[in-house]
């Protein structure tokens, strides 16, 4: 195998890597959790307005039954009042004081009915908004969605040709050489590979020792050598 493969070798690798970094750390990922946290937020306004909604519409029953239990009673007054059963002029006046109090009843029962049905008019009208914005955020969801499902096999497809390239590049490498560049790369990474450029091991962050540098430059030229300062593959 020739040392440029070898350097192939450790470019499809940090191309790999790459690709799968960017297929992790999307953009739309970013955006679409965003969005899914304002649909969520969206949900329990919804969720808050139509428990608010259902209180209100019970209460507003319950003023209208209260009226209407004070306006039959009313009638059955009135009906007493001019049916000729109260004759007592006392009697009378205390019926008709009755009757007074009962429809001022009524109308304060009416009137919190009429309160309750304009409160639900406004939280219907709050809901549907509501849900127009949540209609908004759903298909903002799909678009991203969408826009994932299709970089995530642009990339994916990137990945099946690297993969396809790395496993070229390695031919005719020995198993011993690549289990070991795999054992380093976790550490060096991209630059697991380096070379000897004369006088140092470029992948090394102090200067090579006399005595190292005389052994490389000793080599042949197209030795596949390691580094002893830094443990690094390095090509003669």
């Amino acid at each position: 195998m020739s040392q440029e493969s070898l350097f192939e070798l450790q470019r499809l690798d940090t191309e790999t890597q790459r690709l799968r970094h960017r297929r992790v750390n999307l953009e739309q990922r970013v955006t679409l959790e965003a969005a899914l946290i304002e649909q969520a937020a969206h949900q329990v306004q919804i969720d808050a307005v139509g428990a608010a909604r259902v209180e209100v519409a019970t209460r507003q029953r319950r003023h209208e039954d209260e009226a209407q239990i004070v306006a039959t009673k009313v009638e059955a007054d009135v009906a007493r009042l001019y049916g000729g059963e109260v004759q007592g002029v006392k009697e009378l006046e205390a019926l008709q004081h009755e009757i007074a109090s009962l429809r001022e009843r009524q109308a304060g029962f009416e009137d919190q009915a009429i309160e309750a049905m304009e409160e639900a008019e406004e939280l219907a009208a709050r809901v549907t908004s509501l849900e127009a914005s949540r209609v908004d955020v759903d298909n903002r969801i799909e678009i991203l969605q969408m826009d994932i499902t299709v970089t995530e096999a642009e990339i994916d497809g990137e990945l099946e040709q690297t993969a396809l390239a790395r496993s070229a590049a390695a031919t005719g490498t020995s198993v011993e050489l690549i289990a070991e560049y795999e054992s380093l790369r976790p550490g060096f990474g991209s630059a697991t590979i380096v070379r000897f450029d004369g006088s140092n091991c470029s992948g090394c962050p102090s200067v090579m020792p006399a005595m190292e540098v005389d052994r490389m430059k000793h080599e042949a030229s197209d030795s596949i050598l390691n580094c002893q300062e830094c443990g690094r593959i390095v090509l003669r």
